[in-house]
C-alpha cells in the first residue's frame, strides 16, 4: 500500500512539473511574439503591427480589453496560444 502511495505523488508531482514546464515555455513563447510584433518598439502593439500573427489577429477583440486600438504589454500577456 505504501508503494501505491508512492507511486500515485510520484505521478502527481510529475504531472505538475509538466505543467508548470508548458506553462514557462508558452510564457516565453509570448514574450519573444511581442518583441517580434512590436516593430517601432513603442512598447505597445498596434492592430498593423498585431496582423503578421494569426494568433493575435484572431484574439485582437478579446485582447484590447480598453478598445484603443493597440495592445500594451498587459494585455499582451492574456494571449491564448493554445487556440
Amino acid at each position: 500500500m505504501k508503494s501505491l502511495k508512492f507511486v500515485v505523488v510520484l505521478a502527481m508531482a510529475l504531472g505538475a512539473s509538466s505543467v508548470a514546464i508548458a506553462a514557462e515555455q508558452e510564457t516565453d513563447h509570448v514574450g519573444e511574439l511581442w518583441k517580434v510584433l512590436d516593430l517601432n518598439k513603442d512598447g505597445a502593439v498596434s492592430k498593423d503591427e498585431a496582423s503578421a500573427s494569426q494568433e493575435i489577429s484572431a484574439q485582437w477583440n478579446l485582447l484590447d480589453l480598453n478598445q484603443d486600438g493597440v495592445l500594451s504589454e498587459k494585455e499582451f500577456a492574456l494571449v491564448d496560444l493554445s487556440k
